[in-house]
């Protein structure tokens, strides 16, 4: 891979207020490169449950390294946005999280937040692709429900191994669904959290499902970017820890959001109508089942995505364990981009 240079930038942004009280921060980065080109996509990203921005560097640099600069799918830019209580986003918000009971962050309020950016003079002119994975998928598309349906921001969108179903499909499979919510629920709220040494906590999740099977680039920007050093009073002093910034409470109570994953269905049935909507899964079912994909792909129901790629080898955790192949299958619909890519689209609705 070219040792191209990416530059990046940390920011920190307001969102709508909530129920009355003042939004939560939403933290970002943006990432560019020394000859981004100003007429060139700008790439919004959110990540899953349990992950945080970082976890899409290696990707980046996989597509900044191999884009065509004459080309008008050539980055000019990427941002990558926390969920409000994940990564630095959840050490920013602890404060105001203690204050709301857990899991109370859900994926439509992180959406809520990312459309308000995207509304912001920090995109004005910007040409903006939309790409989400799992949880973030449903971020995404559930962002596009601020904007007019014949006015959208995006030029495209990409789903990677989104977790979206229709309400009708989940009750059919009720039983298989709870249960599984169940496990990973009890599962992420069994883990260790907290540790005494750096070290410590590498070795506990560097042998560990899922994060055994992560790319070893990736597995790095978690360890780097997804604990902090944090001061514990023990009797009379106070000692140092390491622990993850996403508390483990919000992010199992994360898989409970289930409603989100509804209403993002409904919405992107009606957004691959006026926009692109290139769907990516990995070829092994080892969380979400085959008829997540096919309800996403059912040209019946209007579901009808402007491409579907698979990633061999890869499973639900795409983004993680197959970077490269990942950044591949982005680059192809990417490059299908055109600079008046949506237009052909308006006259189906």
């Amino acid at each position: 891979m070219s040792p191209l240079q990416i530059r990046s930038e940390l920011f920190v942004f307001d969102t709508p207020p909530l129920h009355g009280l003042p939004g939560l921060k939403m933290t970002a980065k943006r990432y560019y490169t020394p000859f981004s080109d100003p007429q060139g996509l700008t790439l919004l990203f959110a990540h899953g449950v349990g992950a945080h921005k970082e976890h899409w560097e290696p990707m980046l640099r996989y597509l900044f390294s191999h884009q065509n600069l004459q080309q008008p799918s050539c980055i000019r830019e990427a941002w990558c946005f926390d969920w409000l209580n994940h990564g630095d986003a959840a050490v920013i918000n602890k404060a105001a999280l203690e204050r709301r009971p857990p899991g109370d962050v859900s994926i439509a309020e992180w959406a809520a937040a990312i459309a308000s950016f995207v509304k912001s003079p920090f995109l004005r002119g910007h040409r903006l692709v939309g790409l989400g994975h799992s949880a973030g998928s449903s971020a995404i598309i559930l962002s596009t429900r601020a904007f007019p349906m014949r006015n959208q921001p995006f030029v495209a969108v990409f789903l990677l191994e989104p977790s979206m179903l229709t309400r009708k499909l989940w009750m059919s499979h009720q039983m298989e669904r709870e249960t599984l919510m169940r496990k990973s629920i009890s599962a992420t709220l069994r883990r260790r959290s907290v540790f005494d040494t750096w070290e410590e906590a590498v070795s506990y999740y560097r042998n560990r499902k899922p994060w055994a099977g992560y790319d070893h680039e990736v597995f790095n920007v978690f360890t780097q970017y997804g604990f902090h050093s944090v001061g514990v009073q023990d009797g009379s002093k106070e000692e140092t820890k390491v622990t993850l910034k996403c508390d483990l409470q919000h992010e199992a109570l994360a898989y409970q959001d289930v409603e989100s994953h509804f209403e993002a269905t409904d919405q992107y049935t009606r957004l691959c109508r006026v926009v692109p909507v290139h769907i990516v899964f990995g070829t092994i079912h080892d969380y979400i089942p085959s008829y997540f994909q096919d309800c996403m792909t059912d040209i019946s129901q209007g579901r009808s995505p402007a491409s579907v790629k698979r990633v061999p080898g890869a499973g639900h955790g795409i983004l993680q364990q197959a970077p490269e192949g990942l950044a591949k299958a982005v680059f192809i619909g990417l490059n299908s981009i055109t600079r008046d890519s949506t237009s052909h689209l308006l006259h189906r609705l």
